[in-house]
Formats: structure tokens, C-alpha cells, sequence
């Protein structure tokens, strides 16, 4: 028989396990394999981008299609039994639609060209048909008077001078060759716009169509006009402007916490896209993920203790508008959210997570299931199934995607590492070829199940994930601004030079202060991460920058080797 000393020792010894034994793993093995059962096995996450792609299209914000997608998403939500929100995070003040883009050479050869426009531009009121005019190199230059009842040819887009100038003397339109070719893709185009236009009313629209026409059909059409060929062309852009309001709306579906409703997971994507083509890989392969996690965790009964957000947010092509009006509304609930997942930038599958080491303390349990049940979709992949990468510290509160709008509020915001065979940043981001046959079906399937079993998992932790150790920039100058002024040597307010240190690498361009950058590689530049985009893509030794001083612009070049462009790590957005 024990005796009474020997009974304590054995129960505290114990203790501990028994405890251990009444406390559930986040994710056990029964769900977790229900999980990937219905993620893999029954997956309808190429159902739903199909159906987002095919019968809805492009998701520009501020347009009817971006309304449309918001009305289909919260529709399917619904039918999963989830409480749905269109939450309203700003309103623009014109409504802008794309129409089909014709192009073509009719004389003296016949030649369909492939032709495109940044959003937010005018179209040509039908079929047009004219020669061409060379642009003008200023808006008081008296090549002006000939370019009415013409197509206005430029090898780079004019300034805005030039095309009211051009405009006033009766041009039809600007023809000029476009955006992005490199030696990899020699057809590549891709366009954007400038969304203050949106927010303008309608009769301040512009009028003047502006039209990019692909780089090798542009090719043959300049030198036919250069040789003396005097080429005629048609276009029919049938763009449409018409007044607002628009309401601009986040899609926010809830799956109720069982025990602490009042603490968030967020799992999430933006549900915009650019306009040129169908946006599957940027971003609807995320929407797509984002809409099947919440699909397989409602079809399998899952009971999380927190409650789970699904968000789709609209306006992160413009900067990450609608997760930081998200962010700013429920400013005071973020200290309750434990996390914000989020899927951006394309269709290869999710492989790893980087985490402050003691969020990875947390999350191991939750990501060694995935290690336990799922297979790499790549059959020659070599590594981990899943890599839970441990760091000192996270950050990056401005820029990226949309996670960054929770990291600004301290909130463990986390975006998807991405391993595949899929060209995403090359091929597919923004370009014509961003259409449905380019998401690949394993991948997404694999990833909506591994953002399930993560969403569910940390929804089930005893604590909220940790959040020491998270970096916020409080100086207002995002990642892309710190390096663009280090990069010039310059103090930068935006596009503009406020400082210019002697002998930098600005001084030596002949940059002053009150400067602005507008174009990088004769591209016109909205954003500063396109500085570095465009400059990386430079034909040549050299990258050439337009800026303007007062009324004058002005251009000078930089060795690729003074700018160390290869040193500097790519951003993904």
C-alpha cells in the first residue's frame, strides 16, 4: 500500500499530464482530417474562381463589375449559412465601365493590332478611322495645328499638356506604344490608371482617347509612318463614363465564435483587380481560396471558439484602401483580432508562413497537421510540405498587401508563402494573359485547405497570437518612399524632391529640390514601387527618368550599375 507521501508525489506528478489530456489540441486529428477531406477530395475552388472570372470578369474599383462581384460574393457566403456584411468604406463620384478595345491598320496593309487602355480613359463615341500626326514635343509646338482629324503617334504616352493641346486642335485620339515588354515576354502589356479621375465628378472626365497599342504590332505600325507610309487606322475603345455616386463596399462574412465571439480571426483577399483581362491570378485565385475556406469549415460542421471574418476588401490596387478602412472602422476591436491571413499574388501553393518565434511556438501544433496529412502538389518538391519560418520580429505596416493594414495596428498580419511553377510576377500580374486556364487546379485546391486548417486552428488557440516583436512604421514614408530617397540621395515627399544632397546620385541628374519624378523608362509612373518595377525592366546600361520643373520636364539617365538594382529585394505587389 502507498502511503500518503508517496499518493502526493504520483498526483503532482500527475497533474500536468491530466491537464494536458483535458485541454483539446487546436486543430485535432479527426477535423483536421475532415478538413483536408473536403478541401482535396470535394474542392469547389475552381468552381468559384470560374464562375468569378468568366461570368463577372474584370473587378476594377469603382466600377459596376466591382459591384457586381461584392453582390456574388455575399450571395455565396449566405448560402453557406455565414452572417454577411457589405461594408461601405468610401464612395466615388463616377462610374467608369470598360468596353471591347478594336484596333486595326487598314491601310496600306490590313493588320488586327492588339490594343488596350489604362482604366479610367475616355473611348472614341464608335468606329474612328484616320492617319496619323506626329506628337508634338510641347503643347506650344506648331506641329499642334496638323494633328486634327488625326490619330496623335508617340512612341511614350504625351504629357497631359500635349494631349489637350492635341485635343483643342480636333485630334481624335493618342496612339502610343505600350507598357511592359521584356526579352522573356516581348508581347506583354500591361496597363493601369489613375483612380482620382473616379473621384472627379463625370463632366470632369477626360474626353481624349489614349490608346496603348501592343509593342510589336505598335513596331510595324511607327515604322510604316516613319518610312512615309502614311498608315490609316480604325478604333473603336468603347470605354463609358457616367455619374456616380458609387458605394465602395467590403464583403465581411462571420462564422460566430462559439466561446469568445468577440475575438477575430481574419481570413482574407482582395476581391479587385485591374481591368485588362479577367484579374484570376490578382487576385481571384485569392478570393477564390478565401471563399472555399469558409465553404469546407461550414461544410464539416467546424465550431470555432473565436470567430472567424472572411473579407474580401476592394481598393487594393489604388493602396490598400478598403483593409485600411476596415483597420480605421474597427480600430478599437483590434487589440481582439488574432490574426489576419491573407492570399495574394497568384496561384502557386502555400508553403510556408514567416512568424515571430513565439507565434511559431503557438502555431507548430496547428501547421504540423498540415506536415501530417497533406502532400506538396509538385511531385518532385524536395522540402517541408509546410515551413513555419521563426523570426526576431515581423513587420511592415505599409505597402505589400493587404495584411499590411493590420501589421500598421499591430495585428499579426501574415501573408502566404508561395512555391510553384506558375510565373506569377512575370507572366501573369497585370497583363492581357490573367485569365482563368492560368490558375492551377492543385494548387488551389491545396491552399484554400491549408488556410481552413490554419483559419480554424489559431480561431481554437487558448490565447490570442502574440504580438511582441511586430513593427510599425509611425513616420508616415512607406517602404518604397525610404528606399526611393535613399536611392536618390534625395529627401522625398512623395514624387516630389523636397532635398537634394550635393554630388548624390539626384544632384549628378541635375535634379533641384521642388522636383518631381514622373516617368521611369519613358513610363509614366502612380505609384512609388513602379520606380523600381520599371527601372528593373530597362532595356540597356542605363535607366532614363522624366521630371518636371515648374512647366518644363526634363530627362536624364543613371547608370543600372550606380543604381544597384539587383541588391534591392523585389516587393511582391
Amino acid at each position: 500500500m502507498l502511503n500518503v507521501y508517496t499518493r502526493s508525489l504520483i498526483a503532482a506528478l500527475m497533474a500536468p499530464l491530466a491537464f494536458a489530456q483535458q485541454t483539446p489540441a487546436p486543430l485535432s486529428d479527426d477535423v483536421a482530417e475532415r478538413i483536408v477531406a473536403e478541401g482535396i477530395d470535394n474542392s469547389g475552388v475552381q468552381a468559384i474562381l470560374r464562375e468569378m472570372t468568366g461570368d463577372i470578369g474584370h473587378r476594377l474599383t469603382g466600377s459596376e463589375n466591382f459591384t457586381k462581384a461584392c453582390a456574388w460574393a455575399k450571395q455565396h457566403f449566405e448560402r453557406m449559412g455565414l452572417t454577411v456584411e457589405l461594408e461601405k468604406w468610401d464612395e466615388w463620384q463616377t462610374v467608369w465601365s470598360r468596353g471591347e478595345w478594336v484596333g486595326r491598320i487598314v491601310e496600306p496593309i490590313e493588320l488586327e493590332m492588339y490594343v488596350a487602355t489604362e482604366a479610367w480613359t475616355a473611348g472614341t463615341d464608335g468606329l474612328q478611322r484616320a492617319g496619323f500626326a506626329a506628337a508634338p514635343r510641347s503643347s506650344k509646338d506648331e506641329a499642334v495645328a496638323a494633328t486634327g482629324g488625326k490619330w496623335v503617334i508617340s512612341r511614350r504616352k504625351p504629357t497631359s499638356r500635349v494631349c489637350a493641346a492635341v485635343e483643342d486642335a480636333g485630334a481624335l485620339g493618342v496612339v502610343y506604344r505600350a507598357g511592359d515588354p521584356n526579352e522573356r515576354y516581348p508581347t506583354r502589356v500591361r496597363v493601369f490608371g489613375d483612380s482620382r479621375v473616379a473621384q472627379m465628378p463625370a463632366d470632369q472626365a477626360p474626353t481624349l482617347p489614349a490608346i496603348a497599342v501592343r509593342a510589336d504590332d505598335f513596331d510595324r505600325l511607327w515604322s510604316m509612318f516613319e518610312d512615309g507610309e502614311e498608315p490609316v487606322a480604325e478604333f473603336d475603345i468603347q470605354n463609358k463614363f457616367k455619374p456616380g455616386p458609387i458605394q465602395l463596399d467590403n464583403v465581411i462574412a462571420t462564422m460566430r465564435g462559439s466561446e469568445k465571439p468577440d475575438e477575430w480571426v481574419v481570413v482574407s483577399s482582395h476581391l479587385d483587380s485591374w481591368h485588362q483581362a479577367q484579374g484570376c491570378t490578382d487576385n481571384g485565385t485569392g478570393s477564390a481560396t478565401t471563399l472555399e475556406a469558409a465553404r469546407i469549415l461550414t461544410k464539416i460542421g467546424a465550431k470555432p471558439k473565436r470567430s472567424i471574418k472572411f473579407c474580401l476588401w476592394g481598393g487594393e490596387e489604388q493602396g490598400l484602401l478598403g483593409s485600411r478602412g476596415f483597420v480605421q472602422r474597427h480600430r478599437a476591436k483590434m487589440t481582439s483580432v488574432s490574426a489576419c491571413f491573407n492570399h495574394d499574388t497568384g496561384t502557386n501553393w502555400a508553403q510556408s508562413l514567416t512568424v515571430t518565434n513565439r507565434m511559431k511556438a503557438q502555431l507548430d501544433p496547428i501547421f504540423a497537421q498540415v506536415n501530417r496529412l497533406l502532400s506538396a502538389p509538385d511531385a518532385d518538391w524536395e522540402g517541408p510540405v509546410f515551413a513555419l519560418r521563426g523570426v526576431e520580429s515581423i513587420g511592415g505596416g505599409r505597402g505589400g498587401s493587404d495584411h499590411a493594414s493590420f501589421l500598421a495596428a499591430q495585428v499579426p498580419g501574415l501573408g502566404w508563402g508561395l512555391k510553384g511553377r506558375s510565373d506569377y510576377f512575370q507572366h501573369t500580374w497585370h497583363t492581357q494573359w490573367d485569365t482563368f486556364d492560368v490558375a492551377i487546379d492543385e494548387y488551389q485546391r491545396h491552399t484554400a485547405t491549408v488556410i481552413a486548417m490554419a483559419a480554424l486552428g489559431t480561431a481554437n488557440l487558448d490565447e490570442l497570437l502574440d504580438r511582441d516583436n511586430i513593427r510599425t512604421r509611425r513616420s508616415g514614408r512607406g517602404q518604397s518612399s525610404a528606399f526611393a530617397s535613399a536611392w536618390f540621395e534625395s529627401e522625398m515627399d512623395g514624387m516630389t524632391f523636397k532635398s537634394v544632397k550635393k554630388d548624390g546620385r539626384a544632384a549628378r541628374m541635375g535634379v533641384q529640390a521642388g522636383d518631381k519624378l514622373l516617368k521611369v523608362s519613358g513610363k509614366k509612373i502612380t505609384s512609388m514601387r513602379q520606380i523600381f518595377q520599371f527601372a528593373r525592366e530597362a532595356k540597356g546600361e542605363t535607366i532614363e527618368f522624366g521630371f518636371q520643373r515648374g512647366d518644363k520636364e526634363f530627362s536624364a539617365k543613371m547608370k543600372k550599375s550606380e543604381a544597384s538594382l539587383s541588391g534591392r529585394r523585389r516587393r511582391r505587389r
